[in-house]
């Protein structure tokens, strides 16, 4: 009997004090290390889109090698007025993909213009650059002549504006691909995919005749002409406004009549302000920009991964 009480004493089970310490501990230890596992997550997808960014500066070094010049920031559309025949509704985000990948993701047309219905300069339907492949036309010797594509699509998301934003939420041209930052906002089925889409890159090419940067109000259209400063804001102007994929503004749009916070954004702050008018001199005056929204997927935030160090605490 007193072997059966000895052992009883034994195997005597926790108290519930005991098991609340262990549960207040075990909760102290996950309020640490979530944060801090979370940390690690975003640290490692902005090495990525560093990355990412590396490799499109690459494949715009390549694209100007074969064609002598960077690709524009903005479609063109020889329909518009003479001397407004700039295509804002085709994106830099768009054209800089065209040049990367093609039109039709098959490598970009060396007689492209970067119209968004894909024709050459003329417009003459018989001069579709990016035409659909069929068996009678499988569009072997127009694929001959394409250069690239300059990144490997494997490891980088392409979408069109449809699956990243709402079809009511974009002007943007319908048919133009854009390349999406590492940061995942949105899950999209697309045919028997599940993908996890981030927002769009910037790409903005310098125009190397201004100097400074004018930040112009103007009711007219286009409010800025891309002439008039050495980065024009509305060459994504179409992107921004889209919002982000949860519909979110972006920073850089809510200064929309002038671009004041975009050109503020890409301000070098060495160089000193000259004249009321003037926004400053941008960075990287003479080669071009890449904005990616970064982990809070807001454009114009202290968090964006770009080619530049923003202007921004």
């Amino acid at each position: 009997m007193s072997n059966f009480l000895a052992i009883n004493k034994l195997v005597r089970g926790f108290t519930l004090i005991e098991i609340l310490t262990v549960i207040t501990i075990i909760a102290i230890m996950l309020g640490i290390l979530l944060p801090a596992l979370n940390q690690v997550k975003k640290i490692a997808a902005n090495a990525k889109q560093k990355a990412q960014n590396s490799s499109i500066e690459i494949g715009l070094t390549l694209y100007r090698n074969d064609f002598g010049e960077y690709p524009p920031s903005h479609g063109w559309d020889p329909s518009l007025a003479p001397g407004d025949t700039n295509d804002y509704k085709y994106s830099g985000a768009q054209t800089l993909t065209e040049a990367m990948f093609g039109y039709d993701l098959l490598g970009v047309h060396p007689d492209t213009v970067y119209r968004a219905d894909g024709y050459d300069i003329s417009g003459n339907s018989n001069r579709l650059l990016y035409p659909v492949p069929s068996a009678s036309e499988p569009n072997t010797t127009n694929i001959g002549k394409r250069k690239g594509p300059y990144l490997d699509r494997a490891n980088i998301g392409v979408y069109e504006p449809n699956q990243i934003f709402s079809d009511t939420a974009t002007s943007l041209n319908k048919k133009g691909h854009m390349i999406c930052d590492v940061f995942s906002f949105k899950s999209e089925k697309i045919g028997n995919k599940r993908c996890k889409i981030g927002t769009p890159i910037l790409y903005f090419r310098a125009n190397l005749s201004p100097v400074n940067m004018q930040s112009i109000s103007d009711s007219s259209w286009p409010p800025i002409p891309h002439t008039e400063n050495v980065y024009n804001y509305f060459d994504n102007y179409f992107v921004i406004v889209a919002g982000r994929v949860n519909e979110k503004e972006h920073k850089l749009y809510e200064s929309p009549a002038d671009g004041s916070n975009f050109y503020d954004f890409i301000r070098d702050p060495m160089i000193p302000i000259s004249g009321t008018d003037s926004c400053g001199r941008p960075v990287r005056p003479d080669s071009f920009l890449l904005i990616s929204a970064g982990y809070d997927g807001l454009y114009g935030t202290s968090d964006d991964i770009c080619n530049f160090e923003p202007n921004i605490e």
